[in-house]
């Protein structure tokens, strides 16, 4: 069998770069571990360096016992870029969306409503959005945004009975999600990658929970909680004037 050189077939490195694109070119063995170490130096300035070492090696800490065919691959990851400020600057557009929830569900479990799954619902969501805040500001560091003012007469009108709360959370969640999906692909760095992977999957669950409620508990009988085997990703401008259209805040969304 005649061997075939790839420098022969690729002059343009055209071929590697589309082998490097999809992860299957790796051809110095570099780990990602390495170019994380690396990602730091440059970091630091953005996010401090404890914001950045201990945080997003915590996302990155569940693949490290991680066995089987697929383990190897997050060493040829084509997320090889460093921190920069467009990662700052999508970091900072979830973590905007995070507090409104947060501080949503939060209000909403204060009011103990009175069917139990639908308070649960409060209780739960509350619980796992103020994680969500919490992870991206100790990622941010001190890059993080503050939190919206919130327009307190708004958020009580969608949360005046527990109907109106459930209906509100199921129309959020999957605009949460889709925002994740749109946002993903333009992160350059992997860690920041893993945690926003990790949050997406969880909003997520979050549509398909709320969508049950309202299907289960007969106020839209017709819900679908799994209505599609793709969901289409949403812009960063779609759903800015999405969520600003629900008046959650006073002022513009940051950020």
């Amino acid at each position: 069998m005649t061997h075939i050189d790839l420098d022969q077939i690729d002059t343009s490195g055209d071929l590697r770069q589309m082998a490097d694109d999809a992860g299957a070119y790796d051809p110095d063995g570099s780990t990602r571990r390495n170019l994380l170490r690396n990602a730091s130096i440059t970091g630091v300035g953005i996010f401090g360096a404890s914001a950045l070492l201990s945080p997003l090696d915590a996302f990155a800490a569940a693949s490290k016992s991680q066995k089987g065919q697929f383990s190897t691959l997050a060493s040829k990851s084509i997320r090889r870029g460093k921190v920069n400020a467009n990662d700052v600057k999508i970091g900072n557009y979830a973590l905007t969306l995070e507090y409104l929830e947060a501080a949503f569900y939060a209000i909403a479990d204060s009011k103990k409503y009175a069917d139990p799954d639908i308070a649960q619902a409060a209780k739960v969501l509350a619980e796992h959005e103020q994680a969500h805040v919490d992870a991206l500001k100790k990622v941010l560091g001190s890059a993080a945004v503050k939190t919206p003012k919130f327009n307190m007469a708004n958020v009580e009108a969608l949360l005046v009975d527990q109907e109106t709360f459930i209906k509100t959370a199921a129309a959020i969640e999957p605009v949460g999600t889709a925002a994740y999906a749109g946002a993903g692909p333009y992160v350059q760095n992997l860690a920041i990658v893993k945690a926003a992977l990790s949050i997406h999957s969880v909003e997520a669950e979050h549509a398909a929970y709320t969508a049950s409620i309202l299907k289960f508990k007969g106020i839209e009988p017709n819900r679908n909680p799994v209505p599609n085997a793709f969901n289409k990703a949403r812009s960063f401008q779609s759903v800015i004037k999405e969520v600003s259209g629900l008046k959650l805040n006073d002022g513009p969304l940051q950020p």
